[in-house]
């Protein structure tokens, strides 16, 4: 089993969105622990196939928790859901024509950010991972830190969320503007800069070692330099 990406979940989310009232609206009016059987066996086999059923139809339950708006919307066509998708499509295209713009400017970080805006706007529309990998051909990818037993997480931002670029981690600094090689991401914590981009602390000195030396952090962002 492996967890859930955030594409994985916004597939989820797609899913409940156009077919819950399906099953959940008159006159069909299943009880919700049916609908999410449903959705989990006839919508999302290739992520059961991926993950298993068990981890699906939690997250099915706790995304309808969450969205209860999902059980109570009207039914709506096989048209509608038609459009929904093609309109999910297009603005995938649009970031997809956007990152090519990036890539053939040899801007990898602003191209896999909206590479990652892509998925999320419609996971099932394209092999994403091709075009990731056209990137990594040139730049490839550094194995970010293992926090296992650190106590240390990972700080979770959406990519390329204005005015902040999200990650991948563009540079560090804002008047240095030093080179991050991909990869690299930030510690959770209370930084005095929400991005590494903010970061006003860029001297070696401000970098700390945590969790018994094991991972090296700038105290200005929380960057994980190790």
């Amino acid at each position: 089993m492996t967890s859930l990406s955030p594409a994985d979940q916004a597939t989820i989310a797609h899913v409940c969105q156009d077919w819950t009232a399906a099953y959940s609206a008159p006159p069909v009016s299943l009880p919700t622990i049916i609908v999410v059987r449903y959705l989990t066996d006839d919508h999302l086999e290739d992520l059961t196939a991926r993950h298993d059923r068990a981890t699906i139809l939690r997250a099915v339950t706790a995304h309808l928790t969450a969205h209860p708006e999902d059980l109570t919307a009207p039914r709506i066509s096989h048209r509608e859901r038609l459009n929904r998708q093609a309109d999910r499509n297009a603005r995938a295209d649009a970031h997809l024509t956007a990152a090519l713009h990036h890539h053939t400017a040899a801007q990898p970080y602003e191209t896999l950010a909206l590479i990652d805006r892509a998925e999320l706007a419609s996971p099932t529309h394209k092999d994403y991972d091709r075009y990731r990998r056209a990137v990594y051909r040139n730049l490839p990818p550094l194995t970010p830190t293992d926090l296992t037993g650190t106590g240390l997480r990972h700080r979770i931002t959406l990519p390329l969320a204005y005015p902040h670029p999200g990650p991948p981690v563009m540079y560090h600094g804002s008047t240095a503007r030093r080179w991050v090689y991909p990869g690299h991401r930030v510690i959770h914590g209370n930084w005095p800069a929400a991005i590494p981009e903010h970061c006003t602390a860029t001297d070696d000195e401000l970098m700390e070692w945590n969790a018994a030396g094991t991972v090296r952090v700038c105290t200005g962002c929380g960057l994980d330099d190790t």
